[in-house]
């Protein structure tokens, strides 16, 4: 029995054996069996009386009058009729669910009308869960500001993922692709011989998105800044229903092109870069540019194709080694491990399938530089000519194609100048990035829209012909808080010293002479070093220079050990996290000494107004950006959305601020560079430590590659790949 001031928890109730029965199938059904603190203080009562609508397959109820509290009994009569009356309801409830339960059991498989599969339940509840939570979350404006996303790249899924799906439902987020998937880059080169397959290295966007944002199949056309508008087509149907070959992203008008706008508050822009032929004549019409996965298939088509006919009966010598030439250009990290991995297809594959075939290939790497890997440490560039030479390889340093013929490649010897012709069968155009049509239209419509804000300084607001310019926040330069790049598509840049020279300079003169010595020079920028870390370098050749007692001999040794000190603390601090305005090209003390005396006209080492700004122009241009890889786009997309979650922009200046505030500036974290150089050899570039290469490495560059994977489902894929080429060898089959 139950005492009429106790709450009506299931704890209380259970003990009123005679509707016991008919409340547990109301819990049941309303799906809050083993909860009471939902329906305490007679709250379970109400809620089997909810206004339920009753189908013959379905059982439907307001929430908000399952939760509606009702008056506490308060004499044992009171409660037991008001306990009678709603229990009838709950055992009609029961009753009509346990046989719409007996009609979707009968019921054929496949029409089950209304019926709730059990994996749906946790997804309804999660479902549940996150509603309440995103209405707990709410956008600080008050309502959901739409956030265009452009791309499906590395910056464009750290930023979804990055986001939780609480803080994702405070905007109302729509990603823009004519790519429906992402795809993991870094193993892209392994796909043009069969090493990993396609699938194993992309993942459905809606996969990754699902449940945070929307998804439209489409390329982005146009923008707009000033009505924050979006143009986007594709291709309609085609007039043969069973076409499949079709340009699906027309660029011109076409017939049944379908078209239409997207509106946005925040336009977050991560598109990537396009291939650079460097408008070298017949690069676009003979070689393959390599960096989607359609370009990766059709290398692999194409190698396997010019085998078959090399092994053809009619071939002559001659054609059959120009079949069998194979020509890569480009000696960064894609040119080397696309080599790499057709050196291991040559070795382990073809000698097995074309014994007869196998002293007719030969396999050249064009490089303009000489060294491989540039950017990588100098050993690591040494163990990749030692390793390519052992494999066959003919690295060709110091040569620049001047033209792709249908059967040559026309090459010039930068040395001394001399021609040089290479038939091939294949060519692969690995020289890097740049900037597409889409960016040149979004910059040369900021720059329209800010024609009237001469303070802005429009001839180096969007000033770089890498990709659209950023500051330290992301946000696009004079987009006041309405677009954010991410990404190939853009360049951070610090904050540059020149826009505040005529402020530095009056601080700096102490004197008030007019002019600023070296002592003036050195204190002003030994104080801005700290905001404007390009001034560090001069503060200590302006503090070297102010010692005059020093003979010059001794003054450069002293800058070099500051510049080398400089550089080991450098690498420390990059190592945890660098500011885009440390990423500055180092002059040394005699470049600097010929920066200060060119501006300085009359030679008295004091500088005057016009004289200071020429030489903060000067140390503005070696600021550097970073660089184009997936680890900064990866890691600017996740600090995208800790701005992001603070739940504060908006699509406006002041809102930007805001965030700007809270989540301070971007910093990259390196985490080292890998490259694979073939025949199991791999080279790791880490900070601090430096190069690591072998076979050991080999192991560490697949293991890492296949954990890095975005999903399960791909590291599962790429690990069994890994597995299959190894013991099976690669498919040579041409779909």
């Amino acid at each position: 029995w139950l005492r009429p001031s106790a709450p009506l928890g299931r704890a209380s109730w259970q003990q009123w054996s005679p509707f016991e029965p008919a409340m547990s199938a109301a819990f049941a059904v309303a799906g809050l069996r083993g909860s009471s603190s939902a329906w305490n203080s007679g709250a379970a009562a109400a809620a089997a009386a909810a206004p339920f609508s009753l189908s013959a397959g379905s059982l439907t109820g307001s929430t908000a009058d399952a939760h509606r509290p009702v008056a506490k009994a308060t004499t044992s009569s009171d409660l037991l009729s008001g306990l009678g009356a709603q229990a009838a309801v709950a055992g009609a409830a029961a009753a009509a669910a346990a046989a719409s339960a007996t009609q979707r059991r009968r019921a054929p498989r496949g029409s089950r009308s209304g019926s709730v599969a059990p994996s749906a339940r946790p997804r309804a509840r999660r479902a549940s869960r996150v509603t309440a939570a995103a209405a707990a979350a709410a956008h600080q404006s008050g309502r959901k500001p739409k956030v265009a996303v452009l791309g499906s790249g590395w910056g464009a899924v750290s930023f979804v993922k990055g986001l939780s799906e609480e803080e994702a439902h405070m905007y109302d987020i729509t990603l823009i692709s004519p790519r429906n998937h992402f795809l993991y880059t870094p193993l892209l080169p392994t796909c043009t011989m069969g090493s990993i397959e396609e699938r194993s290295i992309v993942t459905p966007i809606r996969e990754i998105i699902a449940g945070k944002a929307d998804f439209l199949e489409a390329k982005c056309e146009h923008i707009d800044p000033v009505a924050k508008k979006l143009v986007c087509g594709r291709a309609g149907l085609q007039p043969r229903r069973s076409d499949m070959n079709y340009e699906r992203f027309p660029e011109e008008k076409v017939d049944g092109k379908l078209t239409f706008e997207v509106d946005y508050d925040i336009l977050v822009y991560t598109v990537g870069a396009e291939p650079n032929d460097f408008n070298c004549p017949g690069v676009k019409e003979h070689a393959f540019l390599f960096k989607e996965v359609e370009h990766a298939r059709n290398i692999r088509n194409k190698i396997s194709d010019v085998f078959e006919k090399a092994a053809l009966p009619m071939t002559t010598p001659e054609e059959r080694d120009a079949l069998l030439s194979f020509v890569i250009v480009g000696g960064g990290p894609t040119g080397v491990e696309v080599a790499a991995d057709l050196c291991d297809f040559l070795r382990d594959d073809v000698s097995k399938l074309y014994p007869k075939l196998v002293d007719h290939v030969k396999v050249r790497l064009i490089n303009t530089g000489e060294h491989l890997l540039s950017t990588y440490d100098q050993n690591i560039s040494k163990d990749s000519l030692e390793t390519f030479a052992r494999n066959g390889v003919e690295v060709m340093k110091g040569y620049r194609v001047k033209e792709v013929t249908p059967n040559v490649v026309k090459t010039l010897r930068k040395s001394d100048g001399e021609l040089v012709e290479l038939p091939y069968g294949c060519i692969v155009w690995c020289t890097g990035i740049k900037i597409n049509k889409l960016s040149e239209q979004l910059k040369k419509s900021i720059l329209e829209m800010n024609a009237d804000k001469p303070e802005l300084e429009l001839s180096t607001l969007q000033e770089n012909r890498q990709g659209i310019v950023t500051d330290e926040w992301l946000q696009v330069k004079g987009s006041w808080g309405s677009i954010f790049a991410l990404g190939d598509a853009s360049t951070v840049q610090g904050q540059r010293v020149t826009k505040v020279a005529d402020e530095l300079f009056v601080e700096g003169d102490a004197d008030g002479g007019g002019t600023l010595c070296v002592d003036e020079m050195k204190a002003l920028f030994k104080k801005k070093a700290t905001v404007y870390p390009q001034l560090e370098e001069y503060a200590t050749y302006f503090d070297v220079s102010s010692n005059d007692d020093e003979p010059d001999d001794v003054r450069q040794e002293i800058m070099s050990v500051f510049a080398g000190a400089a550089k080991a603390g450098k690498a420390a601090n990059d190592l945890v996290s660098a500011r885009v305005s440390t990423k500055t090209q180092k002059m040394g003390a005699s470049a600097i000494a010929d920066q200060v005396k060119m501006v300085d006209i009359d030679g008295n080492m004091e500088l005057d107004q016009e004289e200071f700004k020429q030489l903060l122009r000067g140390i503005d241009r070696n600021l550097r950006s970073f660089p184009a890889t997936a680890q900064v786009a990866a890691q600017q997309g996740k600090y995208l959305a800790k701005v992001f979650a603070t739940g504060v922009p908006a699509g406006d200046y002041e809102s930007f601020m805001e965030a700007r505030d809270k989540a301070g500036f971007f910093t990259y974290f390196h985490k080292g560079a890998l490259a694979y150089l073939g025949d199991g050899n791999a080279a790791f570039d880490v900070p601090i430590i430096g190069a690591i290469t072998g076979k050991l490495a080999g192991l560490g560059w697949k293991a890492y590659e296949t954990i890095s994977q975005v999903s399960n489902k791909n590291r599962t894929l790429v690990g069994w790949d890994w597995v299959r080429t190894e013991i099976f060898g690669r498919d040579t089959s041409r779909f």
